[in-house]
């Protein structure tokens, strides 16, 4: 079994790195693949239990073989992800990524303030070579991962594509008003979980003021930032349909209600998650009330 964890999994890690960044792109995909579907079903019990849990409450009738089936996509997914990041400089240039709802957002940038929401579908890290060719600067407001060869590759991929890295703490959230109110956008990821829980999307739970998705809404609050929303889907092993919406706007208040935000910008994300749940990055955290 592959360590989770630790000086023993950061090493493991680091050569599979250097190792894939020379090989063929669909075969450094593949090797994730078949790793994470390998390690998956042999290291992680409980994020399997999870998974079944949280399918069986997402997809109520979906048969046995079903929720099986898409466990396996789940994991073939999360580790093509994590085996690309040395092959992802290469997509653009051979073609692997599908552009479309980008005209709109090409033609405000630069003219308003945007809050870009970037869910955890597909590839979500082809959308840093995406705003880098279509000359959108990116600032991104990232929760780094903890293990250290994982912080080090995401971040360094990220620069590499020019994205500037805003930390989600108070200093953060001051550093995205500037920009914002400078007219420039900020992505953020409004789908996430913390400590193994799904904070958003809600999946039928009542919003709150915890997460990504209230942050959003203050920060478009702060600013009067529009919204675009953008998610990636896999199509086959490893190309793109990456997809931007019209821009849109939080609907006028006659006083603030964050939570009224909260599942106004909840409603926009979840439909999505919903039609690419077992390519969604958070499929195995806790769907419990909040």
């Amino acid at each position: 079994m592959i360590p989770q964890s630790g000086k023993a999994s950061d090493a493991i890690q680091s050569f599979f790195y250097h190792l894939l960044r020379f090989l063929p792109t669909e075969w450094a995909s593949a090797i994730g693949s078949f790793g994470y579907r390998l390690n998956g079903r042999l290291a992680r019990k409980e994020s399997v239990a999870s998974l079944r849990r949280n399918l069986r409450q997402l997809r109520p009738d979906a048969t046995e073989a079903e929720i099986e089936g898409w466990i396996d996509e789940f994991y073939d997914g999360v580790g093509r992800v994590a085996a690309e990041f040395p092959v992802l400089p290469r997509f653009l240039q051979e073609g692997r990524i599908r552009v479309t709802g980008m005209e709109e957002l090409k033609a405000i940038a630069g003219q308003k303030p945007i809050v870009a929401l970037c869910v955890h579908t597909g590839n979500w890290e082809v959308f840093s070579p995406v705003f880098q060719q279509a000359g959108i600067k990116l600032n991104s407001i990232i929760q780094f991962p903890a293990s250290g060869m994982e912080e080090r590759v995401v971040d360094a991929t990220r620069r590499a594509f020019e994205v500037n890295p805003i930390l989600p703490d108070v200093a953060g959230t001051r550093q995205a008003v500037r920009i914002l109110k400078a007219k420039g956008l900020v992505s953020m990821f409004p789908d996430e979980a913390r400590n193994g829980h799904t904070m958003a999307p809600l999946f039928g739970r009542l919003p709150h003021e915890k997460g990504n998705l209230a942050i959003a809404a203050r920060l478009a609050r702060m600013s009067g930032a529009s919204f675009v929303l953008g998610h990636c889907r896999r199509v086959g092993a490893c190309r793109f349909d990456l997809h931007f919406s019209p821009i849109f706007e939080l609907p006028a208040r006659e006083r603030p209600d964050v939570l009224a935000d909260v599942a106004f910008l909840n409603d926009h994300i979840e439909p999505i998650i919903r039609r690419e749940i077992p390519r969604w990055y958070f499929l195995d955290d806790s769907l419990a009330p909040l």
